[in-house]
C-alpha cells in the first residue's frame, strides 16, 4: 500500500488531517524516524582498544591447512597429490630417507675401517692443582680451618664443573705452605706427599653420580638419600688402600658401609 493511501485512509477515520499532502508528510517522518530507532548503528572500522579479546591476524596471512587424502570428492584425495608409485609416494622415511642413506649401497660409514673402542670405565675427573687451591685460600675464598669438600672448591669457582670428580695434583707443591683437611675423589702421589709435609691431610672418597649431585646441590632433594659404596672390585682396592688415603683404608667391613 502506499504512502498516499495509507494517509487517505487514516484521515478518513479521523488519525490523519484531511489534508493529503499534509497528511502524507506526516506520515513518512514518522516512518523514517521508525526506521532509524530500530536500525543496527554502523560497525567501527577499528576497535577502540586491542587486548587479548580482539587480538588476531591481518585478512590472509594465514591459509588453512592443505588436507590430502579425504576422499576423491576433495579434489586431493586417491593417491593425496603423491602421484603413482615411486619412492616420493611412500609413507615413513620412504620420501625422506634417513641421513646417511646412499640408496641401498653400502654407506660411506661401513665402508671406512674402524680403530679403536670407547672406554665404558672411563672417568673425566675435573683436576686441581696445589697452586691455585693455595691462592684460593691466601684470597679469603676458602676457609683454610674447616674440611674442604667438592662443594666448597664449586661454590668458590675454584673449579667450574665436577665432572666424576675431583683430582688433586701436584703442580706448585713448592709454594704450598698451608695444612688443609680436603676431601677429593683422587690424588695424585706428589700433591700427597705436599699437603702431608704441611702437616694436612687429604682423604680420597668415593662418590657415583647421584652421590655427587648430592653433595653438590643438596637443596634439591627433599630427603637426603644414603651415598652408594663402590661396587666394582678395582674402585673398592683403591679406595681400601692406605697410599691412596682411600676413606676404607683399615676398615674390615665395606657391605652397607656409608661414608
Amino acid at each position: 500500500m502506499s504512502v498516499s493511501r495509507l494517509a487517505s485512509r487514516l484521515s478518513s477515520l479521523g488519525l490523519y488531517p484531511a489534508n493529503t499532502t499534509q497528511s502524507t508528510l506526516l506520515l513518512r517522518s514518522s516512518t523514517n524516524t521508525i526506521a532509524r530507532t530500530y536500525s543496527t548503528p554502523a560497525a567501527t572500522s577499528t576497535p577502540s582498544s586491542i587486548d587479548l579479546s580482539n587480538l588476531n591476524d591481518n585478512p590472509g596471512s594465514k591459509s588453512q591447512r592443505l588436507r590430502v587424502g579425504r576422499g576423491q570428492g576433495s579434489g586431493k584425495g586417491h593417491t593425496a597429490a603423491r602421484g603413482h608409485k615411486g619412492q616420493k609416494a611412500r609413507s615413513g622415511n620412504g620420501g625422506q630417507p634417513k641421513p646417511g642413506f646412499e640408496g641401498g649401497q653400502t654407506r660411506i660409514i661401513d665402508r671406512l675401517p674402524k680403530r679403536g673402542f670407547k672406554n665404558p670405565e672411563h672417568k673425566d675427573y675435573q683436576p686441581l692443582n696445589l697452586d691455585r687451591l693455595q691462592f684460593w685460600i691466601e684470597s679469603g675464598r676458602i676457609d683454610a680451618t674447616q674440611t674442604i669438600t667438592m662443594k666448597q672448591l664449586l661454590d668458590s669457582r675454584c673449579i667450574h664443573n665436577v665432572e666424576d670428580g675431583v683430582k688433586l695434583l701436584g703442580d706448585g707443591k713448592a709454594d704450598f705452605k698451608t695444612p688443609i683437611n680436603i676431601e677429593v675423589s683422587r690424588a695424585s702421589k706428589s700433591a700427597i706427599k705436599a699437603v702431608e709435609a704441611c702437616g694436612g691431610k687429604i682423604t680420597s672418597v668415593y662418590y657415583n653420580k647421584l652421590g655427587l649431585r648430592v653433595l653438590t646441590k643438596p637443596e634439591k632433594f627433599e630427603e637426603i638419600p644414603r651415598f652408594a659404596r663402590p661396587m666394582k672390585k678395582k674402585d673398592i682396592a683403591f679406595y681400601s688402600d692406605e697410599a691412596n688415603r682411600g676413606y676404607l683404608a683399615g676398615k674390615t667391613e665395606i657391605v652397607g658401609m656409608d661414608h
